[in-house]
């Protein structure tokens, strides 16, 4: 190998490294822009973890301990919070978060919730005074307070924090893209050798395919996931379910790596079959 062989080969390995770096930047960019700063696959996450369902077992039992103080039945109370109204006011709070829509409309539950005591209370024969409405439209409040606090975790606050970077990451990810495409670019430039640099390609395709294989296999091979302790146990597991979703996002990077990677492997081949065919030609 010739001084300026040696030096485009190591130009093309040092091209490569670059071009696997920012593939990887890229590939990670793209998954938090489809998944930290998408409200809508947060809400699929959390329908996904079964997160109204988890939480109608936690809140149910508040509404019962109010409802008792009151002197109202538990099957009554625990009629006024279905898994329906906790899903739909977790995804307002999202939406409300990612300022998408206004939130979940409080106002309108306190309603529904005012009539079926209200009913309730004239089943049992008591009398509707101003005070008895009072009454009834507190604990209706407090209903719709108890679940407003439930769905207003800490997490919507961070997620709506790291929402204010989405213009940033965006940006970063159409500059990695560039980069990849002025590296794809200059790597034939610099190597002529159509297998000097595809070999290239080769380098940096399957070091990028090393490293998303790796994330999620640590990930889950460690259990990060599993091991949470974030109380309540409906956030616990959907804040899980969503990091998986997230580790998993390396996994379907993989798709398109493999195929470039494939598809690198059948030209080596065909042009290292080809070389052979003219040596014993010649």
């Amino acid at each position: 190998m010739s001084s300026r062989s040696k030096v485009r080969y190591v130009a093309t390995v040092a091209l490569s490294y670059f071009l696997s770096l920012f593939m990887l930047l890229l590939i990670t960019g793209i998954i938090l822009l489809r998944t930290v700063m998408n409200p809508w696959y947060i809400v699929s996450r959390m329908e996904k973890s079964d997160f109204a369902d988890n939480a109608l077992v936690e809140l149910r039992e508040i509404f019962i301990s109010n409802g008792l103080a009151a002197g109202v039945s538990r099957e009554t109370m625990a009629s006024l919070i279905t898994a329906e109204h906790i899903a739909d006011a977790a995804e307002g709070s999202i939406m409300e978060t990612f300022n998408v829509s206004g939130g979940y409309n409080f106002d309108s539950y306190i309603d529904e919730v005012y009539i079926v005591l209200h009913n309730y209370a004239v089943s049992l024969g008591v009398e509707i005074t101003a005070d008895t409405k009072d009454g009834l439209l507190s604990l209706a409040e407090l209903c719709a307070d108890t679940l407003k606090e439930y769905v207003s975790s800490p997490i919507f606050d961070i997620l709506a924090q790291i929402h204010s970077y989405n213009r940033i990451l965006f940006v970063a990810v159409a500059a990695f893209a560039f980069l990849c495409l002025v590296i794809i670019v200059m790597i034939p430039f610099v190597n002529r050798r159509v297998t000097r640099w595809i070999d290239g390609f080769l380098y940096a395709t399957g070091a990028t395919a090393l490293i998303c294989i790796a994330i999620p296999v640590i990930v889950h091979g460690t259990g990060i996931t599993s091991r949470l302790q974030i109380t309540p146990l409906s956030y616990n597991r959907f804040i899980s379910s969503w990091l998986t979703g997230v580790i998993d996002g390396y996994i379907i990077a993989l798709i398109p790596l493999v195929l470039i990677i494939g598809i690198c492997i059948v030209i080596r081949i065909i042009r290292w079959h080809r070389r052979n065919t003219r040596y014993k030609n010649s």
